[in-house]
């Protein structure tokens, strides 16, 4: 385990119109006004469209699962980090079949709206680094790790 604090410098919100995907439109804005490093706090809307992935087991090495589907689907919480100018974004969302989250792709469409809120922080640096992790089994995979270089 590892932490460090961080100063916030702006806070942002981001309108996404209908028919927009959602994660391009974030990595536009991110983009153009230069956000190296932000946590994303919060985002809320409708979706025509959704497209995640989830892990499927608990052993190594992981399993991803894609899926996407249509239909009046509810945002209820997005959230995640930017790190070096990359989002990593988590998406809980809910139609009437229930609730479901995972990891936000491209293919998330906005519906009616989508309000996204992101606090930039500074005061040091993060990075993802590609590090080996051995579970109690002996089994190793790599996994993406954050890093914070003081």
């Amino acid at each position: 385990m590892e932490g460090h604090g961080f100063e916030c410098s702006k806070f942002w919100i981001l309108r996404i119109d209908p028919g927009e995907d959602i994660l391009i439109s974030l990595r536009k804005f991110i983009k153009e006004n230069n956000i190296k490093q932000g946590v994303v706090v919060m985002g809320y809307g409708t979706l025509a469209k959704i497209s995640l992935h989830w892990v499927t087991h608990n052993r190594f090495p992981p399993e991803n699962h894609y899926d996407n589907w249509e239909g009046g689907i509810e945002i209820m919480s997005i959230n995640g980090m930017i790190v070096d100018g990359e989002p990593h974004v988590h998406i809980t969302a809910s139609d009437k079949k229930g609730a479901f989250g995972g990891h936000l792709e491209e293919g998330c469409i906005c519906y009616v709206l989508c309000e996204i809120g992101i606090v930039e922080v500074s005061g040091a640096e993060m990075i993802r680094e590609v590090v080996t992790i051995t579970d109690e089994y002996g089994n190793t995979s790599k996994r993406p790790q954050l890093k914070f270089i003081k």
